[in-house]
């Protein structure tokens, strides 16, 4: 879970040490993929990848997730800011999981 992964990453890197986006998601993709090859009980790509959606990990580094049909998540969105020790305080957060929007109109 979410304060098990924070205990481990600055253990190792120390307390100050910061947890971004790319980390987190570097640590929950192998738990995704996991999900879905057991999902699926077969390690054929084209058999994981349908086997995607649907998928609930509810101990991520962020929380709960959810992949939809899209295979982009669903999560919470958080509002941080800035610390002067560099690291980051949430002041906001979604009450609820956001619906994966990857392609909105009007960035293409």
């Amino acid at each position: 879970n979410n304060k098990k992964f924070v205990e481990a990453f600055k253990a190792k890197y120390g307390p100050k040490s910061v947890i971004g986006d790319v980390t987190q998601a570097a640590y929950l993709g192998p738990w995704l993929w996991k999900a879905a090859v057991e999902k699926a009980g077969s390690f054929d790509v084209d058999k994981v990848v349908a086997a995607s959606p649907g998928i609930e990990l509810k101990t991520a580094p962020e929380g709960y997730v959810k992949v939809d049909a899209n295979h982009h998540l669903w999560s919470k969105t958080r509002i941080g800011q800035g610390q002067a020790d560099g690291t980051f305080k949430v002041v906001a957060e979604s009450p609820e999981l956001i619906k994966p929007d990857p392609f909105p109109k009007g960035y293409q």
